[in-house]
């Protein structure tokens, strides 16, 4: 699998003591998008994108749009329609795509807890946005807590509200430390930029004294695509999201790996793996009025520790 795996991904996978199932489980990434996926992309109405600003530094963001403005050309291949995205056009995400093509998307429904991964360059033309697919995999429905989002039959025009920071400030704080789910995009040594998901009940996000934020790793896939990256390279974006209120809050900095926490308590909020992963936020950006959309929240996840 040396062909799957990066170096980054293969270190954590044997610290993890994973290396074994990671070489069973890595045989579903792809080059190519399954069948079976191509509807389940096409018709969703929100996407995460993973992007890298002019100063290597990465993002994540979320897209929201009407049914349809995710198409699937061909295997190898997906469309982005800007014009039949809803959220707003203010997100970085549209300036870091014009100046470092690689992106990972995530499409996520909540609904369902279903989750596929796309990643590879992109880039614009017109008012297309055309990824070529260099790797696409699914993901399980561990951790997702069951949510429906619907657009409003109305579309109403956004004036978003945007402020920025290097410290987060309490209200901000509050956020992240009650948060059930956030999105993370990594970026390998070689440039690679995967975007995934993490989640957990409220509280499984802590801000430790020094301002770092500590997340669980808990027992996943066992390919370790995020923290291989982390491990190559410490660069990351964190994407929280209020659908009700219609905000993102994106946090760009390091992460650091911060394996075999093996007190009792320790392994208690990691589901039992002792591994945690800290995270040191150098920039933020709160967006209100970033979309609208009508959500309800049904469930959390039976997989939460």
């Amino acid at each position: 699998m040396s062909e799957v795996f990066h170096k980054g991904e293969l270190a954590v996978q044997k610290m993890a003591g994973q290396s074994d199932m990671a070489r069973r489980v890595g045989r579903m990434i792809s080059s190519e998008i399954m069948g079976q996926a191509i509807p389940f992309i096409e018709q969703q109405t929100t996407a995460y994108v993973g992007s890298i600003d002019e100063h290597g530094h990465l993002w994540a963001s979320l897209l929201v749009g009407e049914r349809g403005f995710v198409e699937v050309a061909h295997e190898r291949g997906v469309i982005f329609h800007e014009p039949l995205i809803h959220s707003s056009a203010s997100d970085l995400l549209y300036q870091n795509i014009t100046q470092h093509p690689q992106v990972g998307v995530l499409f996520l429904e909540p609904e369902s807890r279903r989750r596929y991964r796309v990643n590879g360059p992109l880039r614009r033309e017109g008012d297309q946005w055309l990824l070529n697919v260099k790797e696409a995999f699914g993901n399980c429905p561990k951790y997702i807590q069951a949510s429906s989002i619907a657009l409003p039959e109305e579309r109403i025009p956004l004036e978003a509200q945007i402020q920025t920071g290097t410290t987060l400030p309490e209200a901000l704080k509050a956020w992240v430390t009650q948060a059930d789910t956030f999105v993370m995009a990594t970026r390998s040594a070689a440039g690679k930029v995967d975007t995934s998901h993490r989640g957990g009940r409220p509280g499984f996000v802590e801000i430790l004294p020094d301002g770092r934020l500590r997340t669980p790793d808990y027992p996943g896939n066992s390919l370790f695509q995020t923290l291989g990256n982390i491990h190559e390279n410490p660069n990351t974006g964190l994407l929280f999201v209020n659908f009700e209120k219609g905000e993102t809050l994106q946090l760009s900095g390091k992460g650091e790996l911060a394996f075999d926490q093996n007190s009792e308590a320790d392994l208690s909020k990691s589901g039992e793996t002792g591994r945690f992963w800290l995270f040191e936020t150098e920039q933020w950006i709160l967006t209100q009025q970033h979309h609208q959309v009508d959500w309800t929240f049904l469930s959390y996840s039976p997989f939460n520790p």
